[in-house]
């Protein structure tokens, strides 16, 4: 009666949730990578990706790219029915903490200029806007903004 209680794991991202993975993907992204481009992915040693699963089933995933002490987040997403639940913003930390227990210095990323709910979570995170690359996305040649997040204290001006 009442409250339904769940239980989010956050784990690394295996090949077995490619298929679930994709079906997220497609419905998050213009550019959404196949099962192929994630195979990829999952296979490159430069990638870490982690899963977001309740109930046995994935809800979300995050991933970067670690190059040169910058882990470059490559995408972030939760299903579209689980949205609103700060899902988003624990997932990140989880990929943040293990971006830094790889060795990274700093994260970055680019983000819709548009998205204003995805830029809120990531300043919840600690990133900075720091940027725009202007014209970024394909689908409608909307700006991007770059943000970093850097492992320690210091001021990047």
């Amino acid at each position: 009666m009442g409250t339904e209680v769940r239980q989010t794991v956050i784990r690394e991202m295996g090949f077995g949730d490619i298929i679930d993975v994709t079906k997220i993907e497609n419905s998050t992204f213009f550019d959404a990578w196949n099962e192929s481009m994630w195979l990829d992915e999952l296979n490159n040693t430069l990638t870490t990706y982690i899963a977001m699963e309740e109930g046995g089933r994935v809800i979300g995933y995050a991933g970067y790219w670690l190059v040169a002490g910058e882990a470059q987040i490559t995408r972030v997403a939760i299903a579209p029915e689980e949205r609103e639940r700060g899902l988003g913003t624990l997932l990140t930390a989880a990929l943040i903490n293990r971006a830094w227990e790889a060795g990274a210095d700093a994260v970055t990323l680019e983000v819709r200029q548009g998205n204003a709910a995805a830029q809120k979570m990531y300043l919840t995170c600690g990133f900075r806007a720091e940027g725009v690359r202007p014209n970024y996305y394909a689908d409608n040649h909307e700006d991007a903004v770059i943000m970093w997040l850097y492992r320690e204290a210091e001021t990047h001006e």
